[in-house]
């Protein structure tokens, strides 16, 4: 089955907001067996509306709109699914009882008029609850083609899939069981991926896609099939020749965090972790404060400010020796190697880490280096990275890259 998603709202065409509905119902709609061909967002207008609904009926079996279900004056997706129809709007009363209950849950006694707009439905139509919100969504079926229309908030559309649509979906199509594994890479670029694993692109079952995202290249594998067992056995020999081929890039599967990774490996090596951080402006403090279970491995992090900015540059020479360290220079592995050790003497830690400054030379094969030390009471060892990128970019990045290659350094016992 083809299928189609419109994203409705001029938000969305001003940039004002991300849209991620439509990635949302893309992967939904593929792992309920559906083929989704095209995508489109479309602003609060009559007749662009009327245009895009009306070419995705005359090619999409399922169509999922969201947008437009609200009880203001350009909200308009009601009228544009009836115009294409040649349907009339009636209200429902049962609808407008529902709605002025949800008012009165919410300690408002009386329901604005306007809100009766979103009781309205056409003889095609049947409404989707939704428990989250006062837009009931529709269910519209046309010669063989369903529209499931849903309203914009997130929190609201994925109650309406899990509850309503996708078992719907599911049942027209047959699908079955769809299983998703994701292979998480670091240290490797898409185009290098896909040198060496480029033969295995372009199957239908199991499907192999790639994926850029900021921990790293995400590779994912869909399977369909009658029974678990049978999906799983789709995926396990491709997931085996994936890993055979660049298995130390991977450093995750599935739903696994970089940060959660790393503090099971120091939990079993009985160690905890302090960190002195001057590259990544508290970024990796955030992910590893948000890792399950940190509270056992995690003693605490000293921010310096990236790119050694004034305000921190005393603090940082302090930690390297005093004025002097300006001779042995902020941005080098010596100092990421005192920084680290300063990191176990300050945090009362085991392992200390120490992240330099990103470097701000115009040598093109030093902008944006950092060095990473790694420092306990077996070793240490430096790594380097170079993040050239704008900030909102390059620093999630290199917290990811200290993480990654700090749980690879750990797993190797080479600290």
């Amino acid at each position: 089955m083809n299928g189609e998603i419109i994203t409705i709202g001029r938000e969305l065409l001003m940039g004002e907001i991300v849209d991620t509905n439509a990635s949302y119902f893309a992967q939904e709609l593929a792992n309920a067996g559906v083929t989704v061909r095209w995508s489109s967002q479309v602003g609060d207008d009559l007749e662009h509306l009327h245009e895009a609904i009306n070419r995705a009926l005359n090619r999409s079996q399922v169509i999922i709109t969201s947008g437009g279900l609200g009880p203001t004056s350009d909200d308009l997706s009601r009228e544009a699914v009836a115009n294409v129809l040649g349907e009339d709007l009636t209200v429902d009363q049962e609808m407008v009882a529902w709605i002025e209950g949800v008012f009165r849950e919410r300690g408002i006694d009386k329901m604005p008029s306007t809100n009766i707009k979103q009781a309205h439905i056409i003889p095609s139509a049947e409404f989707l609850p939704n428990p989250g919100g006062t837009a009931p969504g529709w269910w519209v079926k046309r010669d063989g083609s369903h529209i499931f229309m849903t309203p914009g908030p997130p929190r609201e559309i994925k109650r309406m899939w899990n509850n309503h649509i996708g078992p719907a979906v599911r049942q027209m199509t047959g699908a079955g069981v769809v299983h998703t594994r994701i292979l998480r890479t670091v240290g490797m670029t898409e185009g290098g991926i896909d040198e060496v694993l480029g033969d295995l692109f372009g199957t239908e079952n199991p499907y192999l896609g790639i994926y850029a995202h900021v921990d790293g290249i995400q590779l994912r594998i869909i399977s369909r099939a009658a029974t678990d067992a049978e999906a799983n056995a789709l995926i396990e020999p491709l997931e085996a020749e994936i890993r055979s081929r660049i298995g130390p890039a991977i450093w995750g599967a599935d739903d696994d965090s970089a940060a959660t990774r790393l503090g099971e490996l120091l939990v079993d090596a009985g160690i905890t972790l302090g960190v002195v951080d001057s590259g990544t402006g508290g970024m990796l403090a955030s992910l590893l404060s948000q890792a399950t279970g940190h509270e056992r491995w995690f003693r605490g992090s000293m921010i310096t400010g990236p790119g050694g900015a004034p305000l921190a540059t005393p603090l940082l020479e302090s930690m390297l020796g005093g004025p002097a360290g300006r001779t042995t220079g902020m941005v080098s592995e010596a100092a990421a190697r005192q920084m680290a050790v300063n990191a176990r003497q300050l945090m009362g830690a085991e392992l200390g880490i120490g992240i330099t400054p990103p470097s701000s030379e115009d040598d093109e094969q030093m902008k944006g280096t950092i060095f990473v030390g790694l420092a306990s009471s077996t070793g240490q060892k430096v790594l380097r990275g170079r993040f050239y990128q704008s900030p909102d970019r390059a620093l999630p990045r290199a917290a990811m890259f200290v993480l990654t290659e700090a749980a690879r350094a750990i797993a190797g016992d080479e600290v």
